[in-house]
């Protein structure tokens, strides 16, 4: 016995040679919206007018129904390559990125340096060095929870205002004692010298400032040098204003206190449930959800799952299980090693043993979201080294992860295809014969409609009636059908002259299948990616007048 589901696929029109144009006064263009057809040849021609025409030789497929455009990713095969599963997902629901953690405000000094009547003899001699003056300053504004031991500027600058009253190819140095750039100290002239108003920006990316032996403390030095000169004179003055400012860290080592962390959340579209289980109902024998907290920055935290939420827009239902989550509602996230190549995962599970079944009650509200809210404090205890570079970061990942397993009543599927006819005034009658392969587990009901551009409905195939397909049988061990065997329907159905005006602007043909699993859809059953529904379309029409032959 022919498998029919691998029966050759075959639709189209043959070019007839001599018929004239007034042979298309029907004429079809069928294509799925979803995917392209080939045209093959006519199957049946007489010729009193009576021809035949293949419309469509396609399938409705769980993966089609169940995804939605630009989610396709998110259906997924497990290792096994059986059973199918829908793996909605998020990988980054919220991420903390390390400049949240620390903010490095401007630090502001000023050096000042008035020229001496004995300065200005010595000038008047040869060049002059002014010893340099020193100056600390506390890189984190005096914060007794964040202590800073080491820190690579990705980006910054230090802003020098001069306001000298004098003119000298002399210049400034300012030298930060621990700080180095490429491995050399970290020094830089300013000069030279000029009276009035100047600024210069140094960039200090790149700079590493080592404050290990007393944290959080920068030194620095101004020293100046003046050529020698007439000027400047007795009464002359130096004048620098310096700002340091620290935009973005590369690297960090230190701690970072006690903090927690501001509110993390996120609400993360569930399309599954906006096509098929819009109208139906489901039951998911093991639907699961998951958060990972990835975690490449050094420090430790506690975490609290505060909400998990599944939002029903439609009946504007929300439930919160939270409360239901026990022990997985809290959870330590260790941090690396400072040697770690590799972040730490920290994955919490959740599904029916641990909630108490509160996961089936949230599934089978059928979310168009699932929303959390989780609270994450760091270093909850002691004072740990922390450390991160510009690239570390801490993110929750969410995960629904809902194994096709279970029963399903009215699960709603539908695809569209083209269909134009041109005139069907002129059509005695139209016989559309339908033959279907149910490879699903789930009795169909079937019904197609007509539809403008739109999709707004001119007719029916069957009119108030359904096409009902059995399901394939399915062996109760496996939950899954026998090898080989399916449920199906070969039907025609005759739109007679008196439904030719209702064909007038039909644009679309509408397939919408509602599927149960058997006994009142109480049977548990185990759906499959090769699981899929065939169709196979034609057509028979009967034209009121005659063709005209050319030769």
């Amino acid at each position: 016995m022919d498998d029919p589901y691998n029966e050759n696929r075959r639709s189209g029109l043959q070019s007839l040679t001599g018929i004239t144009m007034a042979f298309f006064i029907i004429m079809f263009t069928i294509q799925s919206c979803r995917k392209d057809f080939d045209f093959s040849k006519v199957k049946d021609l007489s010729w009193n007018p009576d021809f035949a025409l293949p419309l469509v030789h396609d399938s409705l497929t769980l993966k089609d129904a169940l995804t939605q455009t630009g989610t396709e990713d998110h259906f997924y095969i497990d290792e096994n390559g059986e059973i199918s599963i829908l793996y909605y997902y998020n990988n980054n629901a919220f991420r903390v990125r390390p400049n949240d953690l620390i903010r490095i405000t401007p630090v502001e000094f000023s050096y000042s340096h008035p020229v001496t009547a004995e300065e200005q003899a010595a000038l008047g001699t040869g060049d002059l060095i002014i010893p340099p003056v020193p100056f600390t300053f506390n890189l984190t504004g005096g914060s007794a929870d964040i202590r800073v031991d080491k820190l690579l500027v990705k980006n910054g600058a230090i802003r020098v205002t001069t306001q000298h009253t004098f003119a000298n190819d002399g210049y400034l140095t300012i030298r930060i004692l621990n700080a180095t750039k490429n491995g050399a100290p970290f020094t830089f002239p300013i000069g030279p010298f000029v009276s009035g108003p100047a600024e210069t920006i140094i960039d200090i990316a790149g700079v590493l400032l080592d404050l290990s032996s007393a944290p959080n403390i920068v030194q620095a030095e101004v020293e100046g040098f003046l050529r020698k000169s007439t000027r400047p004179v007795s009464g002359d003055h130096i004048a620098a204003d310096f700002q340091v400012a620290i935009d973005t860290i590369g690297r960090f080592e230190g701690f970072l206190g006690h903090q927690t962390l501001p509110q993390l959340d996120d609400t993360v579209r569930v399309d599954v449930f906006n096509n098929a289980f819009a109208l139906g109902e489901v039951y998911f024998v093991d639907p699961q959800a998951s958060v990972t907290i990835v975690n490449s920055i050094g420090i430790p935290a506690d975490v609290t799952i505060e909400k998990l939420v599944a939002i029903n827009n439609a009946s504007g239902n929300a439930m919160d299980i939270a409360g239901n989550l026990g022990a997985g509602a809290f959870f330590s996230v260790p941090s690396p090693l400072i040697t770690a190549t590799k972040p730490t995962v920290t994955p919490m599970y959740y599904n029916n043993a641990n909630t108490g079944n509160s996961m089936n009650d949230f599934f089978n509200l059928k979310p168009d979201n699932v929303a959390f809210q989780i609270k994450a404090v760091i270093n909850p205890s002691g004072t740990p080294v922390n450390f991160f570079s510009d690239t570390s970061s801490f993110y929750g990942d969410l995960r629904v992860k809902l194994p096709l397993y279970g029963h399903f009543n009215n699960l709603t599927l539908q695809d569209t295809f083209d269909l134009t006819i041109s005139k069907p005034e002129e059509l005695e009658h139209l016989a559309f014969r339908t033959y279907i392969v149910n490879g699903l587990p789930m009795n169909t009901r079937m019904q197609v409609y007509f539809t403008d551009e739109f999709y707004n409905k001119t007719d029916s195939l069957t009119g108030k009636d359904n096409i009902m397909i059995n399901e394939a049988p399915v062996d109760p061990a496996t939950h899954l059908p026998y090898p080989g065997q399916y449920g199906t329907k070969d039907t025609t159905f005759i739109l007679t002259a008196d439904r030719m005006h209702n064909l007038a602007n039909v644009k679309k043909v509408l397939v919408k299948a509602v599927l149960h699993t058997s006994d009142n859809g109480q049977v548990n059953v185990k759906l499959r990616a090769d699981q899929l529904l065939r169709l196979t379309f034609t057509a028979r029409a009967k034209l009121k007048i005659p063709l005209e032959i050319n030769n």
